[in-house]
């Protein structure tokens, strides 16, 4: 697989929410106490799995600038213990679309979404634990919440 390019994800996510979104390649594997959110996709043709390992408040940011709920609002919502209906939905549905720039070389197809890393299932749980490539990135959006984002394979 080809290395994502943060001009593609930042250009794709900017279109899709209407923010402007920038991300910036990351060297450092910093442990933050984020809650995070893990999708798993299949590439096409080749099989291969895909492991999207992001911060919540990013890809609720993203989620909530979509559906044109205001940062204050995303924060709030993050801050419960279980996420509600439509912010769960609104962050599926980025991560069904993020299949446009998951991968480089296939066709990427977005399977399932856990909330922490015990709800990941079979070859993904080894790619998280043991990834063959990783692309981190550090990401800001405009008026809501940044993060880190990090593609495993």
């Amino acid at each position: 697989m080809r290395d994502p390019v943060p001009q593609t994800l930042s250009r794709h996510f900017t279109n899709l929410i209407g923010r402007r979104v920038a991300f910036v390649k990351s060297m450092a594997k910093p442990k933050t106490e984020e809650k995070k959110v893990f999708a798993v996709y299949k590439s096409f043709p080749s099989l291969g799995i895909i492991v999207l390992k992001a911060d919540l408040p990013l890809i609720a940011s993203f989620a909530g600038a979509l559906v044109g709920m205001p940062d204050a609002e995303v924060r709030k919502r993050v801050a419960e213990p279980t996420l509600d209906d439509l912010t769960r939905d609104a962050i599926s549905e980025i991560l069904n679309v993020a299949t446009a720039v998951i991968a480089t070389e296939d066709r990427a197809t977005f399977m399932s979404m856990a909330m922490d890393a015990s709800g990941v299932e079979d070859a993904a749980k080894e790619i998280l634990s043991k990834p063959h490539r990783e692309f981190a990135f550090d990401v800001t959006v405009e008026e809501h919440q940044g993060g880190r984002f990090q593609i495993l394979i």
